[in-house]
């Protein structure tokens, strides 16, 4: 695969697309209770990310929590807990799929969640 340099704010503009791309689609199919899965696509970039720029990874999972559930449908309230599970099944082709690295992420997460939701904890 060939790479590609892309500046920072052009990178940053197409992530943001297709965090909210993947999040719209997810909210569209979503059940409240249910597994969140966030799509192979966005596992992908995910555990890229996670292995290059942590940060944005935990940046792009808040902002695809933050989109999901501002475009479920109405009385479904997609939680925290169902998009966590659901990530683990859209990391499947990745080292992150495995028992100790997504305990890492999914901590990680967790710990992080909050900051992005001004503190909010009931998410």
């Amino acid at each position: 695969m060939e790479d590609v340099e892309v500046p920072h704010r052009t990178f940053d503009h197409l992530l943001t697309g297709f965090v909210d791309s993947e999040a719209t689609h997810l909210a569209l199919f979503y059940k409240e209770g249910k597994v969140a899965h966030p799509g192979d696509p966005f596992g992908n970039v995910f555990a890229w990310l996670w292995d290059t720029r942590r940060d944005v990874a935990v940046s792009a999972f808040a902002q695809l929590l933050a989109t999901a559930r501002d475009n479920a449908p109405e009385g479904e309230e997609l939680r925290l807990d169902d998009l966590i599970s659901g990530l683990r099944f859209a990391l499947h082709r990745s080292r992150l799929s495995d028992a100790g690295e997504f305990d890492d992420v999914e901590r990680t997460l967790r710990a992080k969640m909050p900051l992005h939701f001004g503190g909010r904890t009931d998410l």
